[in-house]
């Protein structure tokens, strides 16, 4: 497929799956891929749903991004940082009245699903879980019981709700509903077939893309976007973008919507898709 290349160029990736091997360790190769994007005035910004700490504080600059003067986003969309600013462009958290609402309606339903507060550095759950825990270590971030609701002590950006293997696909639909009250003020977003992701209504990875354009004062009719992803949470990005492109790992479903699939993330498709079809094109 030919691109189409426009004044201004903006890549946005995922990490889990698809910039980040498997190890949860970025190549060499992308390191080095990042800044010669960079070096051509090429913006990348890394878009995950890990929590703040992580993927601003850490993952962020393992790529440099920080020292491009770039941006990152976490949670999903919760929280967009401009490292040339210093600043926050997006810092959005669930309320306080909402958060307990869901702590009473789901705390003591053991054996139906698990519920993960996700806060800046810190993941509140209701009881301790392998899988959790390992995702709280790999990131570095303070793992926290908690048994009421005033142990969630810090804002709570985003949410996960992990249900039970066991659960058939009536319950499923069940779990659905019994939440549908909050529609109105918070996203209910798939993650995989067990995994679902709330955070606050309109923000989710799709929207901070023409939330970033608008930041960096890039016309759209002036600028070409790729995004790359390989899960359900990464639909909305790419089909925000005028180039979705999925990896040989990725869900069905992404690659039906893309445009080009690269190699996987152990692979180092990411790398590789911009090196010989972006960097060597420009």
């Amino acid at each position: 497929m030919e691109f189409k290349f426009k004044k201004n160029l903006v890549i946005f990736s995922d990490l889990d799956g698809t910039a980040l091997l498997d190890n949860h360790q970025f190549s060499d190769s992308l390191i080095q891929t990042v800044k010669e994007l960079y070096d051509k005035n090429i913006w990348f910004i890394p878009v995950t749903a890990r929590i703040t700490k992580d993927a601003i504080w850490q993952q962020a600059k393992l790529l440099n991004i920080d020292k491009y003067k770039g941006i990152a986003v976490a949670n999903n969309g919760s929280q967009v940082y401009d490292f040339k600013s210093d600043k926050f462009i997006i810092n959005k958290f669930i309320s306080k009245d909402i958060l307990r609402q869901i702590f009473e309606k789901t705390f003591g339903k053991v054996g139906e699903y698990k519920v993960h507060y996700f806060a800046g550095d810190t993941c509140y759950v209701y009881g301790y879980g392998e899988n959790s825990n390992y995702w709280a270590n790999v990131m570095k971030v303070n793992y926290v019981i908690i048994d009421n609701f005033e142990q969630i002590e810090k804002p709570v950006s985003h949410m996960t709700f992990v249900l039970n293997e066991e659960f058939s696909l009536q319950n499923k639909e069940k779990f659905l509903q019994d939440f549908d009250f909050l529609r109105e003020q918070i996203d209910i977003i798939k993650y995989t077939n067990r995994v679902y992701e709330l955070s606050t209504k309109g923000i989710n990875k799709g929207s901070i893309v023409k939330e970033v354009l608008t930041y960096l004062k890039l016309d759209k009719e002036e600028t070409t976007t790729f995004a790359f992803g390989d899960g359900y949470n990464d639909i909305p990005l790419l089909k925000a973008v005028d180039y979705p492109i999925a990896l040989e790992n990725s869900i069905q479903e992404l690659k039906d919507i893309a445009v080009y699939v690269t190699k996987s993330n152990n692979d180092d498709g990411v790398s590789f898709f911009i090196k010989n079809k972006i960097l060597k094109e420009i």
